[in-house]
């Protein structure tokens, strides 16, 4: 693929808030990669923390990106599911692979083709992009960490709730979609002008986070061997997260952020890893990415949630992205149209 003319945004440098576009690594996939020709990106928390404060070393300029939609141009030599013009969307793993080819804000990224789906005519790419970290962050804590029946676009009941903690955030949207899918009752928290948004993705009762009483009000609904997620990450929600599990007699509370102290001794915090099911738990990342997720967007029985908040103007604005969220935004996912120039 030499004759690609890949451009990316790099980071020059630990802790600087500069990127600099300039030429991007030659794809060069392995049996198992695909190639995707990027037309939007989205920006999770990860690229400005890491930014700011990486979580671990790495050897600089780097490029950060973890979501991606886009068109298929190469395939490697094992891959068979898929062929090269498909729309798809991909969840980049450059952070644990520390491969910069492998990363999401350039023009050409390389990704593992069990964490890429196909995504039909009807969505438009830029709703698309918002969906892979998010699908494999509560695709980990769902089905890894809880071990809940795997999705389908025909659930049986399992007569369990679960309590989605940040229900309109970007992991949160994809938890309530593939719990319901799951066979389990949502119930979530949301600002109360979100409450609509979630009850739209499936969840039966929503809580305004804000409320004094809500923890009161969540855990007087649940029963012995329910479950609760923190989607969102602080360690105000996990703490939340924890009273609630442990007035219910404990169990494991999958978390966005490292375990905190403080937590009720009958409850167990579990750091979620969003790339599980598509490097170590792959009967995950088959369950999810390879059937249910392109069969429930191709039934529309799985929508792109939450709404892209756009940022035209290709991989120059990709700072622009980090900024805004950084910032912070509420039912929204920033989005960069890496397909301007």
């Amino acid at each position: 693929m030499t004759s690609l003319n890949n451009q990316a945004a790099w980071q020059p440098k630990a802790r600087t808030r500069s990127l600099q576009v300039g030429p991007g690594p030659t794809p060069s996939p392995n049996e198992h990669e695909v190639v995707i020709q990027v037309a939007y990106a989205a920006v999770n928390p990860t690229d400005w923390k890491m930014q700011d404060t990486p979580y671990f070393e790495l050897e600089y300029p780097f490029i950060w990106g973890n979501d991606v939609a886009g068109t298929i141009v190469q395939l490697g030599s094992e891959v068979t599911q898929f062929k090269v013009g498909q729309r798809v969307i991909g969840h980049c793993d450059s952070l644990l692979t520390r491969k910069a080819t492998n990363a999401g804000f350039q023009l050409y990224t390389t990704v593992r083709e069990i964490l890429v789906a196909e995504v039909p005519d009807s969505l438009p790419l830029a709703n698309a992009a918002v969906l892979p970290l998010s699908v494999s962050t509560a695709a980990s804590a769902l089905y890894v960490q809880l071990d809940l029946p795997f999705p389908s676009l025909s659930p049986k009941s399992t007569g369990k709730r679960i309590v989605l903690w940040g229900g309109s955030s970007s992991v949160g949207s994809s938890a309530i979609q593939l719990a319901v899918a799951s066979g389990l009752e949502v119930l979530t928290t949301a600002s109360e002008a979100n409450h609509d948004l979630v009850r739209s993705l499936g969840a039966s009762q929503a809580f305004d986070h804000r409320d004094p009483d809500v923890i009161d009000q969540i855990a007087s609904l649940l029963r012995q061997g329910d479950y609760v997620v923190d989607c969102i990450g602080s360690a105000d929600t996990q703490a939340k997260c924890g009273q609630i599990l442990g007035r219910i007699g404990g169990g494991t509370l999958p978390v966005m952020l490292w375990p905190q102290a403080g937590l009720p001794e009958n409850v167990r915090a579990v750091f979620v890893n969003g790339l599980d099911p598509g490097m170590v738990d792959l009967d995950v990342g088959n369950a999810v990415w390879r059937k249910f997720i392109p069969e429930a967007l191709a039934a529309g029985k799985f929508q792109a949630k939450p709404d892209p908040r756009i940022v035209p103007g290709g991989l120059e604005k990709v700072q622009e992205g980090i900024d805004i969220l950084r910032q912070g935004v509420s039912a929204q996912k920033v989005v960069i149209d890496i397909s301007q120039d």
